[in-house]
């Protein structure tokens, strides 16, 4: 019997020494997804810029009613500061917005609906563009480019930083400065979910910067150069990596950050890994996977392993058209149930509307003509057309019109490319009966046309492209329709997803409004115009940061 013990005693020795070999195998980070309650969060919150002189506001959407629930414009004791650029949710019912304007408004919530703002000083003239916090704490952490520390004996001198904020003393309680060079520009922060690291993208100096929260202090080798000025960064869940996007070359770069004190060991993948062109990326827990859209593609990676897998390189589809334009990724948001994840696109260039006429209708007031779209995505009330070859000149159908209203006479259906018999109305006096004609109407000016293509999480396919209704480009410095805040605003078009994974929402700079998508039926439904203010640009008030909210 010992003898046998004996042998099994070897046997096992064996096995030990065996498995203790120097072999790399990859591994997969044992990370399991935790789901959210569907219940954690029923709104969706737009934060809306209005320049520099107005202060710009919140508006908070109903997800399950598909309305606006509050706002926050001045208008009401609610209160947002100028310049708003970016926010958080920090708690179940608070968010903070960080405004250029050397502030972060604290929202308060109750339910769906905003109760109160309260105003948190930053130090003059530090133009704050992020803001970042860790799940349930009290302390938030800004950027700071332009931070003077003595402005009284030191004006000129900037030392780019992190601030600290309470936000239960609502006080800027410490800075952390983060480079010599005055042009570093720190653009994003990243916190681990533990709270215990804090990382900071400087894109004017090309390096990452480390801290430990405990202190707080900076981590050894802390920064870290780049190949490229990092503009993105997403810390794991896991808490033992996080992920950056380098500017231009849309490089994927890695941080281990395992060790205790660091350093943090930096590794780039090789381009086909990379984005070109790409300026955000979405993290989805879930499924542990990076969406980065860009150009005319969009990459899906899988970061539960190391090294990262790409997963798919997805087409994004041409918009619409005649002929059709090729269209660059945008947005993406990921369903929190974890079916699909939802990317936004918009064309490559802008384009012209273009309709055949079949029939109008006149009552003395109002003009009404049936039409088909040819070209361009769709006809959008305010938008002008010209009306062209339908009968003479002076019997006022022909000339250039604005877009009262847009209907279909076919139930259940919206009125994009190429459904037939639409209507639109414009004002005109001139009355006749219904008639058979042959005409065109063009818009006079191009439009984007977004639309969102929704991507089978499991297949990694694009399975439908909804289109949005169109709008003029705010960007276009020759048109009428010239917004400098959509020009200069670092997030043009967002996404982001209903906490029951029931709605997908874009936001666009341009349109001034919100767009609801369905995901049951994928199926545009509606948008939402931001709040109205003393701004004479059209729109007056343009989204530049959308997120799920309380």
């Amino acid at each position: 019997m010992k003898r046998f013990l004996w042998l099994g005693f070897v046997l096992f020795l064996d096995l030990i020494c065996t498995g203790c070999g120097d072999t790399f195998r990859p591994i997969i980070i044992p990370n399991p997804p935790t789901f959210p309650n569907p219940a954690a969060a029923h709104t969706v919150v737009a934060i809306n810029d209005n320049g520099t002189a107005v202060a710009g506001s919140a508006m908070v959407i109903d997800v399950s009613g598909d309305s606006t629930a509050s706002v926050a414009d001045c208008s009401t004791p609610l209160c947002l500061g100028i310049a708003p650029v970016h926010a958080v949710q920090q708690t179940a019912s608070q968010v903070l917005v960080v405004n250029h304007s050397d502030s972060i408004s604290k929202v308060s919530f109750s339910g769906i609906d905003m109760s109160s703002t309260t105003t948190i000083g930053l130090p003059p003239g530090s133009g704050p563009t992020f803001v970042a916090v860790a799940p349930n704490q009290t302390t938030a952490y800004v950027t700071l480019p332009n931070y003077v520390p003595d402005p009284i004996h030191f004006p000129n001198v900037v030392v780019p930083s992190v601030g600290v904020v309470s936000t239960l003393s609502n006080n800027l309680e410490t800075t952390i400065p983060l480079s010599s060079n005055p042009s570093a520009n720190p653009v994003i922060l990243a916190i681990t979910p533990n709270n215990s690291k804090l990382y900071v993208a400087n894109e004017g100096d090309g390096t990452i910067s480390g801290f430990n929260t405990i202190g707080p202090s900076e981590r050894s080798g802390s920064p870290v150069h780049t190949s490229s000025p990092p503009i993105w960064l997403v810390a794991r869940t896991d808490n033992q990596r996080v992920y950056a996007l380098e500017e231009s070359t849309g490089v994927l770069a890695e941080l281990d950050i395992t060790a205790t004190a660091g350093p943090d060991l930096l590794t780039e993948y090789p381009s086909s890994y990379s984005v070109p062109g790409a300026t955000t990326m979405v993290y989805d827990s879930n499924k542990n996977r990076l969406y980065i859209p860009g150009g005319p593609v969009m990459k899906v990676i899988d970061i539960s392993q190391t090294p990262a897998q790409v997963l798919a390189t997805i087409a994004i589809p041409s918009v619409p058209g005649v002929p059709a334009v090729p269209a660059n990724a945008v947005a993406v948001t990921a369903l929190p149930d974890g079916s699909s994840a939802y990317v936004a696109s918009v064309p490559s260039a802008a384009e012209s509307s273009q309709a055949g006429i079949s029939g109008i209708l006149g009552d003395g007031t109002t003009a009404t003509y049936t039409y088909t779209l040819t070209g361009g995505h769709d006809l959008t009330p305010g938008l002008a057309v010209v009306v062209s070859g339908i009968a003479p000149p002076n019997d006022g159908f022909n000339g250039t019109f604005v877009v009262e209203s847009v209907s279909n006479s076919v139930p259940g259906t919206t009125c994009d490319q190429p459904t037939a018999a639409c209507t639109f109305q414009t004002a005109n006096a001139t009355t006749v009966s219904q008639t058979a004609v042959t005409g065109v109407a063009s818009s006079t000016v191009d439009n984007l046309f977004p639309q969102v293509s929704v991507l089978n999480v499991a297949s990694n396919f694009v399975t439908k492209t909804i289109g949005v209704p169109g709008f003029p480009d705010a960007t276009n410095p020759n048109t009428a329709y010239y917004v400098p805040v959509c020009a200069s605003t670092r997030f043009r078009f967002m996404m982001a997803a209903g906490g029951d994974s029931s709605r997908a929402y874009l936001s666009s700079c341009d349109g001034g409004n919100v767009d609801i998508i369905d995901t049951s039926t994928n199926t545009y439904i509606e948008n939402l115009t931001a709040p109205a203010s003393s701004r004479l640009n059209n729109p007056p008030q343009n989204p530049v940061y959308l997120f799920a909210g309380p």
